[in-house]
Parts: C-alpha cells; structure tokens; sequence
C-alpha cells in the first residue's frame, strides 16, 4: 500500500476517500494522526486552497499528500458560500450551524429558485515544491431542501437534494454517493490522470462501460418532447437530462422537470463558468444543459436523452462525437403548424415566427446520424427504440407495432446508418444493418419540408 497523507482531519471525508481510494492501493493517513494542524485556507478558489493544504501536509510530513477543497453554491445567493462553506457561520462553525446559516438565508425563497451543486477539486503532490500536481475536478447538480433530512453524511448532505435522487444526500446509501457526488467524480477523474503515473492498482470501483448519449433534435412542434416521453416511459433505463432556460414557466410545468428555470443573470454567469455543455438562443429565449449531470451519469454507465435544437446538438456533437444523434421531421408542413396551433401556448404571431424559423432548422438534418418522421406517432416511438437498442443501450418494453411492420423500416440516414466517424462505435448487434432499407420518399418529402 502506497501511504499518502489526507491534508484534513474530517472523519466523514476521511470514510469516503479510503473507501474509494483503498481497492486502488492508497492507503490515506489522516493529517491530525500524524500531529498536523490545517494551515489558514487563504485562497480564492477551491484550486487555490486544496493545493495549500495539500503542500502544507506534505511538508509537514515527508511523505506525498492528497488534499481537497469542497463547497457549495447557491444560485439564489449568488454562488454563496462557496470557498466559505465550511466556515458560513463563522470560524469554527460545526456542520449544523453551517448548515441552519444556509436555510435562514434561503427562508424567503421558493423551492422552485433553490439550485444549488456541491463542487470539488482534488489535488495530489508528491512533495511540498512538486510543480506538476495531479488535480482534478468534480461537480453535482441538485437544489436546497426546506428542512434537513437524514442522518448519513456530512457538511450540508441533509439539506442537498440532488437532481438525479429522491431523497437528500444524506438519505442515499453510502456506497452510491460515493459513485455520485462531488467528491467521487472528482476522485474518478483523478484516478484517470494518475492511473499510469503513479502505477495505481486495477479496480473495479469506477464503471467500466460508459454510457451513451442519445441527442434528440426537431423543428418547433414536430413532437420531439412527446417522443421522448414515450421513449422514457417504454426503455426505463435511458435517462432524461432536464435543461435550464429562462423562458418563462408554463402553467402545466414544474422546475425541475420540464426544465430549471432560471433568470438571465444566472444563465450567463453558468455559461461564463463553464457549467454547461451545450447552450443557445431559440426564441428570444436562452436554453443550456448541465455538463456535470451528463458526464457523471455517464462516467456511472447510464444513458441519457438530449431534447435540444440544432445548435445545441452540434456543440454536443464537437464535445462528445461518440454521441448518436436523431433528428426528428414532420410529415409536412401542414401537420407542422396544426401541432403548433393545437399547444394553445403560443400567439399567432409566435406560431408564426416558429414556422419561419423551422424551414431552417430543418436544413441541418444532414448533420445528425438519424432521422426519423413523425408521421405515425407509435411507429416513430419504435424507430426510435430500435435505433437506440442497435447502440446497445436500454431495455426494451415489448411494443406492438401497428398492423405488423417492421420499425426499422421507417428509419432514414442523415449520413449513413452505421456510424461513420473513425472514432465512434459501431453497434453492438446487426439491428442497425437492418435499418438501411430507407425510405424512398425522403427526397420529394424533404423538397416539400425545405421549400
């Protein structure tokens, strides 16, 4: 076992660390066994401060040091408290009076507007002057609770909700927060940068199939959100990556589920930080998806379904071009606009504008790796199961196809049906060959669609 000093005495960080770190062949001292006080925590970032402490138990003790420096923002606070979360209520502050100071701040503030993610930034010296520390970084996506709840954990985990669990941090099973949070993100990535340099043993703590990507993209009103429901509903293993926008919330939507709503000012500081993965303008309106939902349930193994425009799609594609991406077309023009009329969300002059703008968002289908028409809503659900289950991904619920047909058969290419990019995968079965019997109307239709 390689010893390595943890530059911090919290038992509860100590649990988590050792439990993830000790398959590897790290064994973790913490500083204070050894008679090694924290240093003042003066940075200005959570980088700054855990390399402080990090350099500072190195030199202490001779021997190499990991250290970290975790936190968590509150958008409703302006990013509050941040680098200052462990000491919020002042110094020397315990978790629970850290944890209340936070709840009285947010006392006025509805549930809806309470986002909030954990951040964490680890960093590894070899000695106290190694100028090539290995760092890495890890975040996690949630919102604050109205009252604490559960007794796991430590820090603000009673009053964390994260986004893609039912109950707060400190409810969920140890075991998986730590494949989850912050600090198991971070620690996965930086077990990825220091595997080969440090001669880390094998373990089977991080997954060893990533999970796949699906992006969804359509013109305003070809039904993509109602495709997608279905989907969800019908391969229960694919998960929904709800985005954040600051188009005003509609009367039978709730944050969180349809989308984070958010105003201007926090949309553009997320976007300056970062935080997002893809985003853009549609509408008047800013739309944008979280970066670290989709890269932690990824890196767990799991699947994930993008509803987004165009442009989203392309930025996701120049990110992670082993994505499988799926555009959506009406069967027409007319069945376009009956679909926007019958929302009853939008004014005249609106619906109007959607279907300008859609003429061009529709010229960009040849970017995506599928297209399927909505041109019968079961039969376009099947296309795009099968399309998803030829990428080796979800677990079918049985589906009767209307009068018999096969699905694949309603399936066209933007490119080719297998995918071409040298560095993406091809399917795991032969499903996807079966799909390359295209449809002969794409041409007139699609001339129809562009006119």
């Amino acid at each position: 076992m390689r010893k390595t000093v943890l530059a911090s005495g919290n038992a509860g960080k100590l649990r988590e660390m050792t439990a993830i770190l000790r398959p590897l062949g790290l064994e973790l001292i913490a500083q204070s066994a050894l008679g090694i006080d924290s240093p003042p925590e003066t940075g200005t970032t959570f980088l700054d401060n855990a390399l402080i402490k990090a350099r500072h138990a190195a030199r202490a003790s001779g021997l190499p040091a990991l250290a970290d420096d975790s936190g968590i923002e509150v958008d409703a606070l302006e990013g509050q408290p941040g680098v200052y979360s462990a000491r919020f209520a002042g110094d020397g502050a315990s978790d629970a009076e850290n944890l209340h100071k936070l709840l009285e701040e947010l006392h006025d503030v509805p549930s809806e507007f309470r986002q909030a993610r954990y951040h964490c930034v680890i960093a590894f010296v070899r000695r106290h002057e190694d100028s090539q520390p290995i760092v890495a970084h890890g975040t996690w996506e949630g919102r604050i609770a109205l009252e604490p709840r559960g007794s796991g954990g430590f820090g603000y985990d009673p009053i964390f909700l994260p986004a893609d669990a039912h109950g707060t941090a400190a409810e969920l099973d140890p075991a998986l927060k730590n494949q989850i949070s912050h600090r198991a993100q971070a620690l996965r990535a930086w077990v990825a940068a220091a595997r080969t340099e440090l001669d880390l043993e094998a373990t089977g703590t991080t997954p060893t199939t990533r999970g796949n990507l699906f992006v969804l993209a359509a013109p305003s009103g070809a039904g993509k959100t109602s495709l997608v429901k279905a989907l969800l509903e019908r391969m229960p293993r694919l998960q929904m990556s709800v985005s954040h926008t600051t188009r005003p919330r509609r009367p039978t939507e709730e944050d969180g589920r349809e989308y984070y709503f958010i105003g201007v000012p926090e949309f553009e500081r997320l976007v300056a930080e970062g935080q997002f993965l893809e985003h853009a303008r549609v509408f008047d309106n800013l739309y944008g998806t979280a970066r670290g939902f989709v890269e932690e349930r990824l890196a767990r193994g799991g699947d994930i379904v993008l509803e987004i425009d165009w442009q989203g799609a392309r930025q996701v594609r120049a990110a992670m071009p082993d994505c499988v991406s799926i555009f959506i077309l009406p069967p027409s023009r007319e069945a376009l606009e009956k679909r926007l009329r019958s929302r009853a969300t939008d004014s005249p002059q609106v619906i109007a504008r959607r279907l300008r703008d859609a003429v061009g968002d529709m010229s960009h289908w040849r970017e995506f790796d599928y297209v399927v028409v909505n041109d019968d809503f079961e039969r376009a659900v099947a296309d795009l199961m099968t399309i998803v289950a030829a990428h080796g991904a979800g677990e079918v619920v049985p589906l009767a196809i209307p009068g018999g047909r096969p699905a694949s058969a309603d399936i066209l290419s933007g490119r080719s049906l297998l995918r071409d990019s040298p560095s993406s995968t091809a399917p795991r079965d032969r499903g996807a060959e079966r799909l390359a019997a295209g449809r002969p109307e794409l041409a007139p239709l699609l001339e129809r669609l562009l006119a």
